[in-house]
């Protein structure tokens, strides 16, 4: 293999390695944001879990859910 074929291999390889960087991750494609789940108990005291981050059906699926009442204590999923 000649010396002018390597440089060749090199620059492609070079090439190929800063379009695969460029291409940003499915997750900065899709829409993201921080939900935790709130629960209120019978005398109003509120708790928060963790704060997780969730993308594309899976914050759809927390946006659009109901707050949860069983035996006076009430859930729900904060988004921001």
């Amino acid at each position: 293999m000649s010396h002018l074929m390597k440089r060749r291999y090199i620059i492609v390889a070079g090439l190929v390695f800063l379009l695969l960087a460029l291409v940003p991750a499915c997750d900065l494609l899709e829409e993201c944001g921080t939900c935790e789940l709130v629960t209120i108990d019978a005398d109003g005291n509120k708790t928060y879990g963790t704060p997780l981050l969730y993308c594309g059906d899976q914050l759809e699926e927390k946006l659009n859910s109901e707050p949860v009442t069983v035996g006076g204590i009430t859930t729900y999923w904060e988004c921001y």
